[in-house]
């Protein structure tokens, strides 16, 4: 019996990653830093099985595909934003203000406008993501399997390391979340800019 989609077993795992995300929220409102994190890392954990059960079972699907992209925004996003919140209830202006700035800067330019831009090409072009052209950072970026943990562990570590109310071990993780963002705002750029955006719409067409 064909197993209906929205039953694959890839896209069972991203339910419950939302159901951990709910579950993350509620202890961040309850002021229980470390259930949040408890909460929030199970349901990032959960992210590295989706695909493998996917092509493991040969369940893949559009659905999973979209599912998997809007949960990893959607959770990225709420980190970001709890971590800036938590930075205006625990510093005083400027510092404040300057630390908040910085993580919508990066929830909004990142999260939002690169990852949009990026699906919205590759999904128009009918190719993947990960084949659009791109300069030395980006490719490093997306080519190292390392530098793509160590850049993605980090950007998600130094946002709950601001929401548990640690801030050397956000210091300690900055670097990755520095290169992610920096790496998705040139992906950006490369795509927009004239030579690479050819270089786009000729694999689209």
């Amino acid at each position: 019996m064909q197993v209906p989609v929205v039953l694959y077993v890839a896209n069972i795992i991203d339910y419950f990653r939302v159901v951990f995300l709910y579950f993350a929220y509620a202890e961040f409102s309850k002021g229980n830093s470390w259930g949040f994190a408890g909460f929030y890392a199970l349901s990032y954990f959960l992210d590295a099985f989706d695909g493998i059960a996917a092509r493991a079972l040969n369940q893949t699907s559009k659905l999973g595909y979209y599912l998997d992209m809007v949960i990893d925004r959607v959770s990225s996003c709420l980190c970001l934003h709890l971590a800036a919140t938590r930075m205006l209830d625990d510093y005083d202006p400027p510092m404040s203000t300057f630390l908040a700035a910085g993580l919508y800067a990066a929830l909004i330019m990142v999260e939002v406008v690169a990852h949009g831009v990026v699906m919205y090409k590759a999904e128009t072009g009918n190719f993947h993501q990960k084949e659009m052209p791109g300069g030395a950072i980006v490719r490093l970026y997306l080519g190292n399997k390392k530098v793509l943990f160590w850049s993605c562990v980090s950007f998600e570590a130094t946002a709950m390391a601001l929401v548990m109310g640690e801030p050397l071990w956000a210091a300690f993780f900055l670097p990755g979340f520095l290169f992610r963002a920096c790496a998705n705002l040139m992906r950006l750029r490369d795509i927009l800019a004239p030579p690479l955006a050819e270089a786009v719409r000729e694999k689209s067409s």
